[in-house]
């Protein structure tokens, strides 16, 4: 089930205007509070009504503008589930999903199904004020998917819950996924939940559409410097290109130094000397074994250093590293085995690698990307 949209809203101090198209996978509305990820939804599920523009599912326009088309709610068969569960106090959890189901008799052989995906067994008999947070959110969804929406979208639905309970519940998503294949909206403003979750990625800003497209290119191939600061790429500088080869470059920065990269020939068109962003991710540095020769993977964009400070996070650790004789201060990730085998600490003089096929550029006149 395919969605495409270009919408547009204008209100007396905020405008969205964003469009996109995307199939049965699981799409993530990643950015800031505040962005106009939770407004698109709403536009999109017919809530709100927009100025202009379509919403086509599977290729049947439910909302034009131009055409005067608008299919009401009850009809575009969109199941939404919102951040604060929205049950019904009064029935049980059989009962509320049960209610999801449109046709009569209700069929209790759908609603047991359910129960046992959502993992609620034995505890259909139970009201929503007994349940967990967990609980609620679980069974809110089966209420949503009884329903059999053509299309789902997903509001924070995990931000209120814990740490623990959040990731058990993103796996139980992705499997839900897996088994019913449904068109997926998901809306977070958590950068580690956007990658877990999203298949495709667009990156929401100011009611604008930053950037589109796999996870791994919005990750490692940001197209705007904002995208960049969204998704973690903490190491972003300015530079020029002062020399081009094929799929080679060579980027002068004077925080750095002359930094070799490699140029997307199907990308943006470069030129010697053209200003430029470039940046790599904290977990594309390699810190370089002293005890071992340098692989001919990483003899590029050698650094000499110190360490400034270091960060324990759980499974990984933050290494904060001061250029020798230069200003550039880098932040590079590493997992704790690698942390304890090369024995970092503060004043530690290390040498590390900014491995060339992981840096980015981004055109110095391409600041944003409209939706």
């Amino acid at each position: 089930m395919s969605l495409s949209f270009h919408l547009k809203k204008r209100f007396r101090d905020f405008s969205i205007d964003i469009g996109f198209s995307t199939k049965e996978n699981m799409s993530v509305l990643f950015g800031p509070s505040g962005a106009g990820k939770s407004l698109l939804l709403n536009l999109l599920s017919g809530i709100i009504k927009p100025d202009q523009g379509f919403v086509s599912i599977d290729g049947r326009e439910v909302f034009n503008s131009a055409a005067g088309v608008n299919v009401p709610i009850r009809d575009r068969k969109i199941g939404y589930l919102f951040q604060d569960y929205a049950l019904f106090p009064h029935m049980t959890v059989f009962e509320n999903i049960a209610y999801g189901i449109s046709h009569e008799p209700k069929n209790s052989s759908r609603v047991e199904e359910l129960l046992d995906l959502m993992r609620l067994g034995g505890l259909e008999h139970r009201f929503p004020k007994e349940l967990s947070g967990g609980q609620r959110q679980r069974a809110a969804l089966a209420r949503t998917l009884a329903a059999e929406p053509r299309i789902l979208f997903l509001d924070e639905p995990f931000s209120a819950l814990d740490y623990q309970v959040r990731e058990k519940l993103r796996a139980d998503l992705l499997m839900i996924h897996q088994k019913y294949p449904i068109t997926t909206i998901f809306v977070t403003h958590d950068l580690e939940e956007a990658f877990v979750m999203g298949e495709n990625i667009a990156i929401i800003n100011n009611g604008r559409l930053e950037q589109f497209g796999t996870k791994e290119d919005v990750f490692y191939k940001p197209k705007t410097r904002n995208v960049a600061k969204f998704v973690g790429a903490r190491n972003i500088f300015s530079g020029s290109i002062v020399s081009l080869n094929g799929t080679a470059a060579v980027i002068e920065n004077p925080e750095i130094g002359k930094i070799k990269t490699l140029v997307d020939i199907k990308g943006a068109h470069l030129s010697i000397g053209e200003k430029i962003t470039f940046g790599i991710r904290p977990e594309e540095i390699m810190i370089i074994r002293p005890d071992k020769p340098i692989d001919k993977k990483v003899q590029d964009n050698i650094l000499d250093g110190e360490v400034l400070t270091t960060l324990g996070k759980g499974a990984s650790h933050t290494v904060y590293f001061k250029v020798k004789d230069r200003d550039a201060t880098l932040k590079i990730e590493i997992p704790n085995f690698a942390y304890r085998k090369l024995k970092l600490h503060k004043g530690k003089l290390v040498t590390v690698s900014l491995k060339k096929e992981s840096i980015w550029i981004i055109p110095a006149e391409k600041t944003e990307v409209r939706g």
